[in-house]
C-alpha cells in the first residue's frame, strides 16, 4: 500500500510541474535565455522528489526543452521511477513551433514511451505510444506538453492576462486555460521573488492548479501548487537557477 501511494505521489507532482502549463495564438517569441534549474517536490510538507529543466538554444531558430524528475532518497527503495521528457522545436516571431517530444518512464514496474512528430506542411502529429501509431490533424499553433510551459512564459512577456493553448497530448488535442489573479511575493528555497499568480481554469471545480511565475526571471514558473479530487496537496518550489534566467533592468 505504500509503495503504490509513492508511485502515485511522486508521478502526480512531476506531471503537475510538467504538464499543467500549457486561444492565445501562439504568442510572439520574445527573448528567452539558455538555462537551467532545479524544484523541490513535495507532498504537504514532505518531500517527495527533485525535478530540474534546461532550455538549450541553437544558433538556426531550433530550442531544446528537457526536464528529468526522480524520487527523492529515502523512497527510493520502494519506488524506482524516473522520468525524462524532451521537446524540440523552432523559437520563430510568429512563436512556438514544435517539432517532436519525448516522454520516458524508466526504473520502475510501470515503464512507458511515447513520442510524437508534427508536420506543419500536412498540420498533422504522429503518436508513437509503445507498439502503437496514429495521426491527428492540429491547428497552427499547436504545442506539446512540455513546450506549453515554454509558452506561458512568452504570454506573461507579451503581457497576456488570460491564455489559453491548444495541446497535443496523448492523441488528443486539449485546451488549457489560464487567468493571472494576483500578483504575491514568494519565500523559495532559491530566494524572495515577486510574482504573478495564474489559477488554471477548469469545469472541473474539484481540482485545483495555481502557477507563480517570477517576472525577474523570465516568468519561469518558480511554484506549482495543484490540489488533487482525494484533498492530496502538491507543490513544486524553485531550488536553483541559472543567473542567465535574470532580466537586466
Amino acid at each position: 500500500m505504500l509503495k503504490h501511494a509513492c508511485r502515485k505521489i511522486t508521478l502526480a507532482v512531476v506531471c503537475l510541474l510538467l504538464a499543467s502549463t500549457g486561444l492565445v495564438t501562439a504568442p510572439q517569441a520574445a527573448p528567452l535565455p539558455e538555462f537551467e534549474a532545479s524544484f523541490k517536490l513535495s507532498r504537504g510538507s514532505l518531500r517527495i522528489g527533485t525535478s530540474t529543466v534546461s532550455l538549450s538554444l541553437e544558433k538556426d531558430g531550433q530550442y531544446l526543452y528537457e526536464t528529468r524528475s526522480w524520487p527523492s532518497r529515502w523512497i527510493s527503495w520502494l519506488l524506482k521511477d524516473k522520468l525524462h521528457e524532451l521537446s524540440r522545436g523552432y523559437l520563430e516571431e510568429s512563436g512556438i513551433r514544435p517539432l517532436s517530444y519525448r516522454y520516458e518512464r524508466t526504473g520502475g514496474t510501470r515503464e512507458r514511451e511515447a513520442e510524437l512528430h508534427f508536420d506543419w506542411d500536412q498540420h498533422s502529429v504522429e503518436n508513437r505510444v509503445d507498439d502503437s501509431v496514429w495521426k491527428m490533424d492540429v491547428p497552427d499553433g499547436t504545442l506539446d506538453r512540455l513546450a506549453s510551459q515554454l509558452g506561458v512564459m512568452l504570454a506573461l512577456q507579451d503581457n497576456k492576462t488570460e491564455m489559453a493553448f491548444n495541446i497535443a497530448d496523448g492523441g488528443k488535442l486539449r485546451e488549457y486555460n489560464f487567468r493571472v489573479v494576483a500578483r504575491e511575493t514568494l519565500e523559495l528555497p532559491a530566494g524572495s521573488f515577486d510574482t504573478v499568480k495564474l489559477v488554471k481554469v477548469r469545469r472541473n471545480a474539484k481540482r485545483e492548479t495555481y502557477i507563480w511565475c517570477a517576472p525577474e526571471l523570465s516568468y519561469l514558473p518558480v511554484r506549482i501548487w495543484q490540489r488533487e479530487k482525494d484533498e492530496d496537496e502538491y507543490q513544486s518550489d524553485l531550488e536553483s537557477f541559472s543567473e542567465s534566467l535574470r532580466v537586466k533592468q
